[in-house]
């Protein structure tokens, strides 16, 4: 059962511009949507934190060090 956030995402981010990130990761909006779900699982009381994580994840991504693949099949979601 999913976590319900107490601190919703937000459609426009307040702290990251993670959405120009993903576009340059090629991510699709599902992708997105994924990764928002797993760190308001991990962070669900920290809006800053969790734009934060999604943000790395898609730097990383950029860099070529890992892949939305990897990501969304760890069971450690903190790593990226």
């Amino acid at each position: 059962m999913a976590v319900q956030p107490s601190i919703p995402t937000p459609a426009t981010p307040s702290y990251f511009d993670y959405p120009r990130a993903a576009r340059e990761a090629r991510l699709s909006e599902a992708d997105v949507r994924a990764l928002i779900r797993i760190f308001e699982t991990d962070y669900p009381d920290d809006l800053m934190l969790r734009e934060l994580h999604i943000l790395r994840v898609c730097n990383s991504i950029i860099r070529g060090t890992s892949t939305i693949k990897q990501v969304l099949e760890s069971t450690d979601s903190r790593a990226a």
